[in-house]
């Protein structure tokens, strides 16, 4: 379709009088269009008129749907005016634009009267007085000035477009006909002649009007019945591509079904083939049922053989166990003379590894197994001869020469207490310090995980193993207690860590961190002498803080404070748990007592402080909230062989501790791997694990 326009028109010839035709501009929307109708029925009465459509085709569909589609529309303007009673007739135009073809259509028409819409019903307001459509701005302006236009928009008059003359209202009209009716009767007739011949040409008019309003009942119904036949037509073409795509479904599940008979008829045949082989090979195998079934008998016969010896070997087993009982009981009785013996052993037995040791177990001193770092000297953890050590390489800087420093090192291996922590061998070239290591770290970092038992018997732990130092012959001080030197092992046993680093680095002996300073009894700033006494002033720091939880350089102040308002449930600790009030607080009282300047009034370790502690921890044992594994054997006691604690703990090549009956018949039944990990051994040389026996020991003597 060009510019140019395409017209068609359906005008009934009875209104080709344009100068007495009303025109109005209708669009797709029958909504919006209908008010434009409605208002031009109400303004024009009586009146021709004609509908003037602009048609846009569409390119998607076909012609014959595009017309069809225009015409229905159409059809729907012309039901509404015939159920008003009101004949019409149409005129539409195809255009690329609405508004050229309405300017179109009134030039090639030379229509004087024409009613469009103003705007979109959506634009509409009361207080609207001027054109918001773009069709109708540029209809006002283009359409040619001898065509008078009114702008209407939900049933009123938004704007006129004037052409200087005036069209006739219904009444004039009927008058100049019923003038033309006398004007052009016949001359002589009398008045009641004339009378007869109007009323007869009213039923006349009205017989035909009666008639047009039937006739358009009649083409409403035909188009009724179009709409309907193109419905039908729709449906029966929808269901007969319904029918289509499900016959086509159905072609593809039959193609498929086709394919899977052909694959089971495939699969049936290979399996009858295998039945027939199944047949051939039937012989054989019943003959092999058979002798598997005499194999079965012989088995079940040499598993009750074996039943039978493992009743023996179980009764032998009892026998030699209570021969073990005894001997344990004598190694019991020999214990302390072996741990006495054992700290006498010559420097030749002293563990010195090499430094190319020390660098394999710290993996060239890996800064991920730095453990600790301080003035006196940085702590690694790593592995030597299959143990878990901790490593602490002293400063070099004012240390004693070496013989004197191995002196010194190989007097505090001696010291062997279950709350100290052991000294296990000494590296001169590195002037490191082999320890024993503990998993939990120190009481400074897991405080706040410990309940209140137990700080009472980590509190007990420490002031025994400061007991035990005083009472050493000679006398031991400690002389650096604080929270970070209290470590903690895989049960959360305490044992005091540091012990004898002043003697070994002398020239860093006065330490003024505030930390240490704090823990540090007043009199050795005074006089730099240090005493028992001074231990009792530090343990009273780290009792106060095991209390309350509060940080050293307020702890005092705070706790006194609280003992003298009456309030020292406040500053307890509560992540200890629910602390029983009346013991707490003298034990409060007494941690201060250690604390007092003067030391002669601090308390006795032994008399006072030990006495008060086990009271404590009596009333622990049979409190209703002691957990119940508070005595439960310690899993690395435990042989992972026979699941028994140990009495003779030896070390394989793969670094775990079994018990050494147990490992040595695993290797001599011809074992060359871990009976842990499954894995081949590098060797099948076992090393005693003396710390562990030891342990061991002290832990039986205990429970």
């Amino acid at each position: 379709m060009g510019n140019e326009a395409e017209v068609i028109e359906e005008v009934i010839e009875e209104f080709n009088d344009v100068k007495n035709t009303v025109f109005v501009a209708v669009g797709e929307n029958v909504v919006e269009s209908k008010s434009v109708i409605l208002w031009t029925l109400q303004k024009f009465s009586g009146l021709k008129f004609c509908l003037l459509h602009v048609h846009q085709s569409a390119q998607s569909i076909t012609l014959l749907d595009d017309k069809i589609s225009m015409h229905k529309i159409l059809n729907e303007y012309s039901l509404i005016l015939s159920q008003a009673g009101v004949h019409t007739g149409r005129l539409w135009i195809e255009a690329d634009n609405v508004e050229t073809g309405i300017v179109q259509a009134i030039e090639l028409h030379g229509v004087q009267w024409l009613v469009m819409g103003a705007a979109s019903e959506k634009l509409y307001s009361k207080d609207m007085s001027e054109l918001k459509s773009k069709k109708a701005i540029y209809v006002c302006q283009q359409a040619p000035i001898s065509c008078q236009i009114w702008f209407a928009c939900k049933d009123h008059l938004i704007y006129t477009r004037r052409n200087g003359s005036t069209l006739p209202s219904p009444h004039e009209s009927q008058e100049k006909l019923v003038s033309a009716m006398f004007l052009e009767g016949p001359q002589g007739l009398s008045s009641s002649d004339l009378q007869d011949r109007l009323q007869h040409a009213t039923k006349d008019a009205e017989k035909s009007k009666q008639k047009a309003s039937e006739e358009s009942i009649k083409r409403w119904k035909a188009v009724e019945d179009a709409n309907e036949a193109l419905n039908t037509a729709e449906a029966s073409e929808k269901s007969l591509m319904e029918e289509i795509t499900q016959i086509k479904e159905i072609e593809v599940t039959l193609t498929t079904k086709s394919q899977e008979l052909k694959t089971m008829k495939n699969q049936r045949d290979q399996l009858m083939k295998e039945l027939q082989m199944v047949k051939y090979q039937n012989p054989g195998l019943v003959d092999r049922i058979s002798r598997a079934r005499d194999s079965e008998k012989e088995l079940v016969e040499k598993i009750i053989q074996a039943a039978n010896l493992l009743i023996i070997f179980k009764e032998s087993r009892d026998n030699l166990q209570d021969k073990l009982d005894n001997a344990r009981r004598q190694i019991n009785r020999l214990a302390k003379f072996v741990y006495e013996e054992s700290t006498n052993l010559s420097n030749t037995e002293f563990y010195k590894p090499s430094f190319l040791e020390i660098m394999e177990a710290t993996q060239d001193f890996n800064q991920s197994l730095k453990i600790g770092e301080g003035k006196h000297g940085s702590v690694y953890k790593g592995i030597l001869r299959h143990f878990r050590v901790a490593i602490k390489m002293l400063p070099s800087l004012g240390s004693q020469g070496d013989a004197k420093f191995e002196h010194e090192v190989e007097i505090l291996s001696r010291i062997r207490h279950p709350n100290l922590v052991t000294l296990i061998g000494v590296c001169p070239e590195t002037r490191s310090l082999i320890y024993e290591y503990l998993e939990n770290g120190n009481l400074e970092d897991q405080i706040a995980s410990l309940q209140w038992y137990n700080r009472i018997r980590v509190s007990s732990e420490i002031c025994s193993a400061l007991i035990f130092l005083h009472s050493s012959k000679p006398q031991i001080i400690h002389g650096n207690l604080k929270l970070t030197n209290i470590l903690l092992d895989s049960n959360h046993i305490s044992k005091l860590s540091d012990l004898g680093i002043n003697h070994l680095i002398p020239s860093i002996s006065s330490n003024n961190e505030p930390e240490v300073l704090v823990h540090m009894d007043p009199e050795i700033l005074e006089s730099g002498k240090i005493s028992v006494s001074s231990d009792v002033y530090s343990f009273g720091v780290v009792l106060l803080r095991i209390l309350t939880g509060r940080p050293a350089s307020s702890v005092i102040n705070d706790t006194k404070c609280a003992l003298e308002n009456g309030s020292f449930g406040t500053i307890l600790d509560l992540t200890g748990g629910d602390w029983p009030i009346e013991h707490a607080k003298e034990l409060a009282y007494l941690g201060f007592r250690c604390c007092e300047k003067n030391p002669m009034n601090r308390p006795d370790l032994v008399d006072d402080i030990l006495t008060k502690l086990e009271t404590m921890r009596n009333l622990v044992t049979a409190s209703p909230v002691e957990p119940e594994n508070h005595h439960r054997i310690p899993s690395y006691f435990v042989c992972p062989i026979f699941q028994e604690v140990m009495k003779d703990p030896y070390i394989a090549a793969d670094g775990f501790t079994y018990e050494a009956d147990a490992i040595k018949g695993w290797l001599n039944s011809g074992h060359k791997t871990s009976p842990m990990t499954n894995l081949n051994l590098d060797h099948c040389d076992l090393l005693p694990n003396h710390a562990l026996s030891y342990a061991i020991q002290e832990w039986q003597q205990h429970s």
